[in-house]
């Protein structure tokens, strides 16, 4: 089973914390794709705990390939550290790359990610960077085959209505109401 986290390797994504989950984890890996400025600490911290075999890193990918990982992937992820209002109320892009491959995925319980999650249910919120808890969470999901199908369900029904295509209406409509002419 393949957990993947796309994105920047920086400071505040939970990547730590999500590294060290895998080693309460059996039969789960842990494909990271991206660099950033924590790149070299990172995969130092995986030699030192001894988790080579569980935690791969692909690095940079192209933009046409990554829908391709992102497919293989049974699990996404998306942890960031509550560092201020810009995190806590962010919504980032990878969050709706998952739900666009039928992924279901980890998310904070932040108030965008469950105000989406209340709406299609396709996340699972996590209330804190607990290792602990993050591992916990990984493993009942892959546990229920049944939650685990129900949110890939819902993560194709949600990929319907959130879209650019849909959101542009707003933005355009936005524009259009509030601009003078």
């Amino acid at each position: 089973r393949i957990v993947l986290y796309q994105g920047v390797l920086n400071e505040g994504r939970g990547i730590e914390a999500l590294i060290l989950a895998m080693e309460n984890l059996k039969d789960v890996e842990l494909r990271l794709i991206g660099e950033g400025d924590l790149s070299e600490q990172l995969r130092q911290m995986v030699k030192d705990h001894k988790l080579d075999h569980k935690v791969k890193f692909l690095g940079y990918v192209l933009p046409d390939d990554l829908p391709k990982h992102t497919r293989a992937a049974h699990l996404g992820v998306n942890l960031l550290e509550n560092k201020g209002l810009n995190y806590y109320y962010s919504l980032a892009n990878k969050a709706f790359d998952y739900i666009q491959a039928g992924l279901p995925s980890l998310q904070m319980d932040f108030p965008e990610y469950r105000r989406i999650n209340e709406q299609f249910e396709v996340f699972i919120l996590l209330q804190s960077l607990d290792p602990n808890e993050i591992s916990s969470q990984i493993e009942a999901i892959f546990i229920d085959p049944e939650q685990y199908k129900t949110l890939v369900e819902n993560c194709a029904a949600a990929a319907e209505s959130l879209h650019w295509e849909n959101e542009s209406k707003i933005l355009l409509s936005l524009y259009h109401n509030h601009l003078p002419v």
